[in-house]
């Protein structure tokens, strides 16, 4: 459930994975943004951090995740010469913007 972000917008996403309030969002930070994300030192409970859905790790109060831009960017590959006609053509087909679905009769 995270914002869709064009590949140029220099950003960072952080998207909240099952958060348990509807007021929990997605945010988009400017890529210059460093985030440290920190276990308070009086936590009463275990808290623990899992990255792109693999093993999970416990963090101890006063443990933090640090997330920032990487120095080097993951490359990806446009099927159209304009890459930006490419994005925005995978999302309408994805999303079915503004395709028409022919409808069948009433007794059809």
């Amino acid at each position: 459930g995270g914002s869709m972000v064009h590949p140029q917008v220099p950003c960072i996403l952080f998207t909240p994975i099952c958060p348990h309030s509807l007021s929990f969002r997605p945010l988009m930070f400017p890529d210059y943004c460093q985030l440290c994300i920190q276990v308070p030192v009086n936590s009463r409970g275990h808290v623990w951090a899992s990255f792109d859905g693999k093993d999970r790790t416990e963090l101890a109060p006063g443990d933090a995740v640090v997330v920032r831009l990487s120095r080097w960017p993951v490359p990806s590959v446009a099927a159209e010469a304009d890459p930006s006609s490419d994005w925005f053509s995978a999302v309408r087909e994805c999303l079915h913007w503004n395709i028409r679905k022919v409808q069948g009769g009433a007794g059809a």
